[in-house]
């Protein structure tokens, strides 16, 4: 049997759709053969959209190399289905099978790895809103505040998630544990991680219990949506789990200077009205603007785990990685040198 890895990015993708397909059938009454699945994108998960003729749409996923157990994906859904019935905050609710699972397993022929689909009804709206829009960055303010409030106030039992700290992320995360993570970054790469680590990790270290808990993990722009009647939801927690409340803070800011560092005064102008809306639902967490910085850094560390991990056996991932670990690998030697490290408040 031909192994999996082997297969280009297109193969992989036919496989997996046609898998896909058959689960929707056996597990979800929906007829596979007949639904129209739009691919979203393909990482370390497939994701599709699913349309069934004269029906509403679903995001079916099919994780294929996330390392995510089937407990783990359970605490994602249920705590998904939790903030969709609260209405805190828009997010794609759960669909469970007909005796009641929220993930079924999948066999990928050649594939060593354990496969688990889940279904979730499609959250309409506009995917990586314009941080310019009046009025969108405060309403992403609020939204990121209305995740973190659910996880302040509404307590989930056995919730079984990754913590997301220095320990997880730096010391044992992929780019500094793995050798082939190492030959990417290059010596000098690896050296200046290794450096950042030390200098960050007392930083991430304070803050009580009241500033950490259930968090995205992965509050992008591109998982953020603007709804349809206004406001904006919230998107992909594949990545969540436990941690300080400015991770996913440091995540929406990075994501967005990105993109807005050439434009004079637009990052910051974005930044102001961001915060504005989270203080409207929520405290700022203590010491956001020193702290910031750290964990500005601590997101540029989860990315290279997730590129180095990924970039070896995805096509897509391959294409643009290297180009981001070369821009992530110069702030961090720059930050080393003394530096300050981009998108810090001034």
């Amino acid at each position: 049997m031909t192994s999996f890895l082997c297969l280009s990015h297109a193969a992989q993708l036919d496989l997996l759709e046609s898998l896909c397909r058959a689960a929707l059938s056996e597990h979800y009454g929906l007829d596979g053969d007949v639904v129209r699945m739009e691919v979203q994108r393909y990482e370390d998960n497939a994701v599709w959209r699913v349309s069934p003729p004269g029906r509403t749409s679903y995001v079916a996923r099919l994780s294929v190399r996330d390392g995510r157990t089937a407990r783990q994906q359970r605490s994602e859904m249920q705590w998904l289905e939790s903030l969709a019935v609260s209405r805190t905050v828009a997010v794609p609710e759960p669909v469970t099978t007909a005796d009641g699972r929220y993930v079924v397993p999948v066999e990928v022929p050649g594939h060593d790895e354990p496969s688990t689909l889940a279904l979730l009804h499609w959250l309409p709206g506009t995917a990586e809103p314009s941080y310019r829009q009046p009025g969108m960055a405060q309403e992403m303010g609020c939204a990121t505040a209305r995740v973190h409030q659910h996880a302040a106030t509404v307590p989930l039992l056995d919730f079984d998630r990754p913590v997301w700290d220095a320990e997880t992320i730096l010391f044992k995360g992929h780019a500094l544990t793995d050798p082939t993570a190492q030959k990417q970054l290059g010596t000098s790469g690896t050296d200046a991680l290794r450096r950042v680590a030390e200098l960050i990790t007392p930083a991430l270290q304070e803050g009580g219990q009241d500033e950490r808990g259930r968090i995205h993990g992965d509050l992008h722009l591109e998982n953020l949506l603007a709804l349809p009647g206004g406001g904006v939801g919230v998107i992909d927690f594949d990545d969540c789990g436990v941690g300080h409340f400015l991770i996913d803070i440091a995540t929406a800011l990075s994501s967005v200077h990105r993109i807005a560092r050439k434009e004079p005064g637009a990052y910051e102008e974005f930044v102001r009205a961001f915060l504005a809306g989270y203080a409207e639902v929520r405290p700022l967490p203590t010491g956001l603007v020193r702290l910031l910085e750290p964990y500005l850094l601590l997101r540029d560390a989860f990315i290279l785990n997730f590129v180095t991990a990924t970039a070896p056996v995805n096509a897509v991932v391959a294409s643009w990685g290297p180009g981001r670990i070369a821009g992530i690998v110069a702030s961090m030697q720059a930050y080393v040198e003394g530096h300050p490290y981009p998108g810090i408040l001034t």
